[in-house]
């Protein structure tokens, strides 16, 4: 009288090994050929490198979008993101201290600090304490090396692919660099001043001096003297120029105002850009804003 059915019994049989043949079936990214391996990043300038080196053969996930990274923190999707991810590549506390909360968790096989170790960039003529490195096309190079060899480890039927890509992108950014430090060059006397240490790896190759008004520091310092020389021998017109972040605000307008400074909002993270634009858009659109502001500054080298 406990027996049960015979159609019971088969129906039973059947979804068990259903969920027995998921369960094996399972296979974690990269595994499979028709399964991507999947990259996530922390901010746009990343995903832009980890893209230029994936191709087609990774997936590339961006958690900050459009907000500042140095007070971003994940959301619950974000942190289930993270915990997921065969890599997370980000710059590390220096930039993202809100971030490296949940990084902790993270394992070291897992995760792609960037800033963890400085001896792989190149600081000529830039503050070593700025985090930005992305802004110097060398150094998004050497960006991108880490990431390919990363990947080729996670994913070694694609590495000679991630590896080429990786090689090619440096012999493109050679190029590039000497392109945006000769545009910079004739530069080299205009006092350029930034709102915070953003952008002494973008004008430091070419010879430019960028000085920071943010911070006590010794920076801040020779800031402050600079802008106290250039009050007291300006003729009334912008002699220099200051340069903040998106959007343009009305405070730094002010404050370059105040200094007999011409004025520029520049957008070092690509928040402006098109959805899926490339590193190299970023820089030129860099480029670009940098010298609508420097190309009205009248020259005094005589």
């Amino acid at each position: 009288m406990f027996e049960k059915p015979l159609g019971v019994v088969i129906a039973l049989g059947l979804i068990l090994a259903s969920l027995v043949g998921i369960g094996c079936g399972a296979k974690s990214p990269g595994t499979d050929s028709s399964e991507k391996l999947v990259v996530v990043t922390s901010i746009a300038p990343l995903a832009m490198l980890a893209r230029e080196v994936a191709g087609e053969a990774a997936e590339v996930r961006q958690l900050v979008q459009g907000g500042d990274p140095h007070h971003y923190a994940p959301t619950v999707n974000d942190r289930l993101t993270i915990e997921g991810a065969p890599l997370v590549v980000w710059m590390g506390p220096a930039l993202e201290s809100s971030l490296a909360r949940q990084m902790a968790l993270v394992s070291a096989e897992r995760q792609l600090s960037l800033l963890r170790d400085t001896s792989l960039f190149e600081f000529d003529g830039s503050d070593p304490a700025d985090p930005h490195l992305w802004l110097r096309p060398r150094n998004a190079a050497a960006i991108a090396a880490q990431i390919a060899e990363r990947l080729s480890t996670l994913d070694p039927q694609q590495a000679a692919g991630y590896r080429q890509r990786a090689r090619d992108f440096s012999r493109a950014m050679a190029n590039l660099q000497k392109v945006q430090d000769r545009a910079l060059w004739a530069y080299k006397e205009v006092p350029i001043v930034s709102t915070h240490k953003a952008y002494s790896q973008f004008f430091g190759p070419a010879g430019v001096t960028v000085e920071s008004l943010s911070g006590g520091s010794k920076q801040a310092h020779g800031a402050r003297t600079m802008l106290d020389k250039i009050r007291s021998e300006g003729d009334g017109g912008p002699v220099g120029c200051l340069f903040g972040e998106v959007p343009a605000n009305d405070r730094d307008r002010q404050t370059a105002s105040h200094l007999n400074l011409g004025y520029q909002a520049l957008d070092p993270l690509g928040n402006t850009l098109p959805q899926g634009a490339g590193y190299r858009a970023l820089m030129e659109k860099l480029l670009a804003d940098a010298r609508r502001c420097l190309s009205t500054i009248p020259d005094r080298s005589a």
